[in-house]
Protein backbone atom coordinates (compact mmCIF):
# COMPACT_ATOMS: atom_id res chain seq x y z
CA UNK A 1 0.00 0.00 0.00
CA UNK A 2 3.17 2.29 -0.01
CA UNK A 3 2.31 5.52 -1.92
CA UNK A 4 -1.60 5.49 -1.22
CA UNK A 5 -3.07 8.88 0.75
CA UNK A 6 -4.37 7.24 3.76
CA UNK A 7 -6.41 9.13 6.10
CA UNK A 8 -9.11 8.52 8.60
CA UNK A 9 -12.43 10.34 7.59
CA UNK A 10 -13.14 12.66 9.94
CA UNK A 11 -16.54 12.15 11.82
CA UNK A 12 -17.56 15.29 11.04
CA UNK A 13 -21.36 15.26 13.46
CA UNK A 14 -19.11 13.41 16.02
CA UNK A 15 -16.47 16.71 15.92
CA UNK A 16 -19.39 19.54 15.96
CA UNK A 17 -22.23 17.68 17.69
CA UNK A 18 -20.74 17.74 21.26
CA UNK A 19 -18.21 19.24 24.00
CA UNK A 20 -17.41 15.61 25.33
CA UNK A 21 -18.08 12.10 24.58
CA UNK A 22 -16.44 8.80 26.45
CA UNK A 23 -15.52 6.07 23.87
CA UNK A 24 -16.85 2.71 25.09
CA UNK A 25 -16.73 -0.80 23.55
CA UNK A 26 -20.02 -1.45 21.56
CA UNK A 27 -21.52 -3.83 19.59
CA UNK A 28 -25.12 -3.70 17.79
CA UNK A 29 -27.85 -5.44 19.84
CA UNK A 30 -29.69 -8.29 17.88
CA UNK A 31 -33.12 -5.77 17.31
CA UNK A 32 -30.05 -3.11 15.98
CA UNK A 33 -28.32 -5.54 13.71
CA UNK A 34 -31.84 -6.36 12.25
CA UNK A 35 -32.44 -3.09 10.95
CA UNK A 36 -29.14 -2.48 9.98
CA UNK A 37 -29.63 -5.65 7.44
CA UNK A 38 -32.48 -4.01 6.38
CA UNK A 39 -30.64 -0.71 5.71
CA UNK A 40 -31.14 1.19 8.19
CA UNK A 41 -28.31 3.05 9.76
CA UNK A 42 -27.83 3.54 13.93
CA UNK A 43 -26.73 6.45 15.57
CA UNK A 44 -26.67 5.77 19.83
CA UNK A 45 -26.31 9.36 21.03
CA UNK A 46 -26.74 10.48 24.91
CA UNK A 47 -25.75 14.11 25.48
CA UNK A 48 -26.73 15.47 28.84
CA UNK A 49 -28.65 18.97 29.59
CA UNK A 50 -25.34 21.09 30.11
CA UNK A 51 -24.05 19.82 26.22
CA UNK A 52 -20.58 18.58 27.68
CA UNK A 53 -20.84 15.04 27.94
CA UNK A 54 -21.68 12.17 26.20
CA UNK A 55 -21.63 9.38 24.23
CA UNK A 56 -21.88 8.84 20.58
CA UNK A 57 -21.98 5.27 19.01
CA UNK A 58 -23.03 4.56 15.28
CA UNK A 59 -23.24 1.59 12.75
CA UNK A 60 -23.95 0.99 9.17
CA UNK A 61 -24.07 -2.64 7.04
CA UNK A 62 -22.33 -2.27 3.70
CA UNK A 63 -22.18 -5.30 1.35
CA UNK A 64 -18.68 -5.06 0.40
CA UNK A 65 -15.93 -7.08 2.02
CA UNK A 66 -13.79 -5.52 4.94
CA UNK A 67 -11.06 -4.61 2.80
CA UNK A 68 -12.62 -2.79 0.17
CA UNK A 69 -14.17 -1.30 3.22
CA UNK A 70 -11.08 -0.25 5.03
CA UNK A 71 -9.35 1.74 2.02
CA UNK A 72 -12.04 3.54 1.47
CA UNK A 73 -12.10 4.99 4.88
CA UNK A 74 -8.20 5.40 5.21
CA UNK A 75 -8.31 7.21 1.63
CA UNK A 76 -7.85 11.04 1.68
CA UNK A 77 -9.15 11.19 -2.38
CA UNK A 78 -11.98 9.13 -1.63
CA UNK A 79 -12.73 10.91 1.52
CA UNK A 80 -13.72 13.92 0.16
CA UNK A 81 -16.58 12.45 -1.87
CA UNK A 82 -18.31 10.91 0.42
CA UNK A 83 -17.44 12.81 3.95
CA UNK A 84 -19.49 15.68 4.73
CA UNK A 85 -17.74 19.30 5.12
CA UNK A 86 -14.52 17.88 4.33
CA UNK A 87 -12.58 20.33 1.86
CA UNK A 88 -9.05 19.68 2.63
CA UNK A 89 -7.19 15.94 3.81
CA UNK A 90 -3.49 15.59 3.44
CA UNK A 91 -1.02 13.01 4.82
CA UNK A 92 1.78 15.05 6.99
CA UNK A 93 3.22 11.97 8.11
CA UNK A 94 3.41 8.06 7.92
CA UNK A 95 5.10 4.98 8.79
CA UNK A 96 7.54 3.11 6.77
CA UNK A 97 5.65 0.24 6.97
CA UNK A 98 2.09 2.08 6.68
CA UNK A 99 1.06 1.06 10.39
CA UNK A 100 0.14 4.88 11.21
CA UNK A 101 -0.34 8.23 9.70
CA UNK A 102 -0.79 11.81 10.94
CA UNK A 103 -3.78 13.21 8.96
CA UNK A 104 -4.78 16.95 8.21
CA UNK A 105 -8.29 18.14 7.41
CA UNK A 106 -10.00 21.08 6.92
CA UNK A 107 -13.58 21.06 7.29
CA UNK A 108 -15.95 23.97 6.31
CA UNK A 109 -19.21 23.92 7.60
CA UNK A 110 -20.54 27.57 6.21
CA UNK A 111 -20.68 30.88 7.06
CA UNK A 112 -22.74 30.17 10.18
CA UNK A 113 -20.42 27.47 11.32
CA UNK A 114 -16.80 27.32 12.90
CA UNK A 115 -14.43 26.24 9.89
CA UNK A 116 -11.80 23.75 11.53
CA UNK A 117 -8.89 22.14 11.30
CA UNK A 118 -7.88 18.87 12.98
CA UNK A 119 -4.55 16.52 12.90
CA UNK A 120 -4.78 13.17 14.35
CA UNK A 121 -2.62 10.33 14.34
CA UNK A 122 -4.55 7.10 12.86
CA UNK A 123 -2.91 3.59 13.70
CA UNK A 124 -4.25 0.56 11.53
CA UNK A 125 -5.12 -3.35 12.07
CA UNK A 126 -5.70 -3.93 8.37
CA UNK A 127 -8.95 -4.42 7.08
CA UNK A 128 -10.15 -4.63 10.97
CA UNK A 129 -10.10 -1.69 12.72
CA UNK A 130 -8.51 2.39 13.07
CA UNK A 131 -8.20 3.95 15.64
CA UNK A 132 -7.50 7.50 15.82
CA UNK A 133 -6.18 10.26 18.52
CA UNK A 134 -5.93 13.80 18.50
CA UNK A 135 -2.58 15.70 17.53
CA UNK A 136 -3.20 19.23 17.23
CA UNK A 137 -5.67 21.78 16.25
CA UNK A 138 -9.15 23.16 16.98
CA UNK A 139 -10.02 19.92 19.00
CA UNK A 140 -9.04 19.29 22.07
CA UNK A 141 -9.86 15.61 22.65
CA UNK A 142 -10.28 13.62 19.05
CA UNK A 143 -10.19 9.62 19.58
CA UNK A 144 -12.13 6.81 19.08
CA UNK A 145 -12.23 3.99 16.86
CA UNK A 146 -13.60 2.38 13.47
CA UNK A 147 -14.58 -1.21 13.75
CA UNK A 148 -14.83 -3.52 10.52
CA UNK A 149 -16.98 -7.09 11.17
CA UNK A 150 -17.85 -9.41 8.46
CA UNK A 151 -21.45 -10.87 8.75
CA UNK A 152 -21.66 -14.44 9.14
CA UNK A 153 -22.72 -15.05 5.66
CA UNK A 154 -19.39 -13.37 4.88
CA UNK A 155 -21.68 -10.96 1.97
CA UNK A 156 -21.69 -8.03 3.90
CA UNK A 157 -19.50 -5.94 6.58
CA UNK A 158 -20.75 -4.14 9.58
CA UNK A 159 -19.40 -0.69 10.56
CA UNK A 160 -19.14 0.61 13.57
CA UNK A 161 -17.83 3.53 14.81
CA UNK A 162 -17.16 5.36 18.54
CA UNK A 163 -15.90 8.89 19.46
CA UNK A 164 -14.77 10.68 22.14
CA UNK A 165 -14.30 14.51 21.39
CA UNK A 166 -14.13 17.90 22.87
CA UNK A 167 -14.13 20.84 21.06
CA UNK A 168 -12.08 24.06 21.71
CA UNK A 169 -14.84 26.05 20.60
CA UNK A 170 -18.97 26.52 22.19
CA UNK A 171 -21.02 24.11 20.19
CA UNK A 172 -25.17 25.88 19.78
CA UNK A 173 -27.42 22.84 21.08
CA UNK A 174 -28.85 23.69 17.22
CA UNK A 175 -25.48 22.54 15.53
CA UNK A 176 -25.05 19.96 17.77
CA UNK A 177 -29.01 18.22 16.88
CA UNK A 178 -28.64 19.08 13.35
CA UNK A 179 -25.15 17.52 13.58
CA UNK A 180 -25.93 14.17 15.27
CA UNK A 181 -29.50 13.83 12.78
CA UNK A 182 -28.04 14.47 9.37
CA UNK A 183 -24.19 14.47 9.04
CA UNK A 184 -23.49 11.74 10.94
CA UNK A 185 -26.21 8.85 8.77
CA UNK A 186 -24.83 11.25 5.43
CA UNK A 187 -21.38 9.84 6.76
CA UNK A 188 -22.43 6.40 6.90
CA UNK A 189 -24.68 6.21 3.97
CA UNK A 190 -21.92 7.79 2.28
CA UNK A 191 -19.64 5.51 2.88
CA UNK A 192 -22.12 2.86 2.33
CA UNK A 193 -23.11 3.96 -1.25
CA UNK A 194 -19.21 4.73 -2.23
CA UNK A 195 -18.14 1.08 -1.11
CA UNK A 196 -20.98 -0.49 -2.98
CA UNK A 197 -20.73 1.46 -5.91
CA UNK A 198 -19.90 -0.69 -9.43
CA UNK A 199 -16.54 -0.98 -10.20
Amino acid sequence: MKGRRKAWPTTLAACLAMASVRVLAWEPTAEQRAELASGGVIVVADVDSSRRSGEVQAAVQIAAGAEEIFRTLTDCTQALEFVPHLERCSVLERAPDDSWQVVEQDLDYGWYRPRITVVFRAEYEPFERIRFTQVRGDLKVNEGTWQLTPTHDGASTIVTYSVRVVPRFYVPRRMMQSSLKRDLPDLLRGLRSRCEKPS
